[in-house]
């Protein structure tokens, strides 16, 4: 039987600590096919392509040619370093979970895991927790240093508040410095024109957003069978029903509010990404790298 990926989530669940936890999963992600953008800084291997007559023969990769018989050239790519924000929605919503750990904490396994990858580039990473109260930072810093303290305070992290999805963003807006590149966390289970309006002035802003839309598998399928009692996280009381009887009409409503949010972000060319809680941390980190590949090309560097 094949072992787990280092970055599923109930592997993950397992691992003594936060800080452990975005290790084995950036570790992970190392050892797969996006090794090559994880190492080193300057200049970085990006990708192989074909030999082709007046390629520098010193560009060859000669143990990829031993071992497949095949001639292909090391790419690289100019690297910098940019700054990230991470924005956590910890409003109570994302204290729900059904498979032994909440949104919420998916969220900060995958945060962490991306400050991760931040600190390994000496990027600069910052923080920004908001559910419906007073927002926390964590001032953007560059390279390993900064780590830590951003851990500390995922770790700590709390799911309260009535808050709209929205507000983390709308807290980031006009108040994150120099350009940068985004990742919004959320279940987006809120107003989606508001969430949309949010990104909207980062990008304003100048700064690229992708949005990782962190669900439940039971909120996506309601796949429970017997009769369930439903409790409002943030308002809204007790509701008894059976999942069976509402389950058609409760999945077309929450799919049309799900194309609405996806259709408006995406309008904005904002990076738009559904997470269920049940899968892989792998395509947030690779598509995190894409992302911060294509601004590093934007800003010239």
């Amino acid at each position: 039987m094949n072992a787990p990926p280092a970055s599923d989530p109930k592997f993950l669940a397992r691992l003594s600590s936060l800080e452990l936890r975005a290790r084995t999963a950036v570790e992970g992600l190392a050892g797969g096919r996006h090794a090559s953008r994880l190492k080193g800084a300057g200049l970085t291997f990006a990708e192989h392509r074909a030999y082709v007559p007046g390629d520098d023969l010193r560009r060859m990769d000669w143990k990829v040619a031993a071992r497949t018989d095949r001639h292909v050239i090391r790419v690289h790519e100019e690297e910098s370093s940019l700054t990230g924000w991470l924005l956590v929605d910890t409003s109570a919503s994302m204290g729900f979970g059904t498979l032994g750990w909440s949104k919420l904490d998916y969220a900060t396994w995958t945060a962490a895991a991306l400050a991760r990858l931040l600190a390994m580039q000496n990027d600069r990473a910052g923080l920004l927790l908001s559910g419906g109260g007073d927002p926390r930072w964590v001032p953007a810093r560059s390279g390993r240093a900064g780590w830590p303290a951003l851990v500390d305070t995922l770790d700590a992290a709390e799911p309260v508040g009535e808050g709209d999805p929205a507000e983390v963003g709308e807290a980031a807006a006009g108040r994150l410095g120099r350009r940068g590149l985004v990742v919004w966390l959320t279940d987006g289970l809120g107003d989606p024109g508001r969430m949309v309006r949010a990104a909207s002035r980062l990008k304003e802003e100048g700064h690229d957003v992708m949005v990782l839309r962190i669900l439940d598998p039971v909120e996506i399928s309601l796949s429970w069978d017997s009769p369930t009692r439903f409790m409002g996280l943030e308002g809204g009381g007790v509701l008894r029903a059976d999942p069976k009887a509402i389950r058609k009409a409760y999945v077309e409503t929450f799919e049309e509010h799900a194309q609405t949010l996806r259709r408006g972000l995406r309008e904005l060319n904002v990076d738009f990404l559904r997470m269920p809680t049940d899968q892989s941390l792998e395509p947030a980190l690779a598509g995190f790298l894409a992302n911060r590949a294509a601004r590093l090309r934007k800003a010239g560097r």
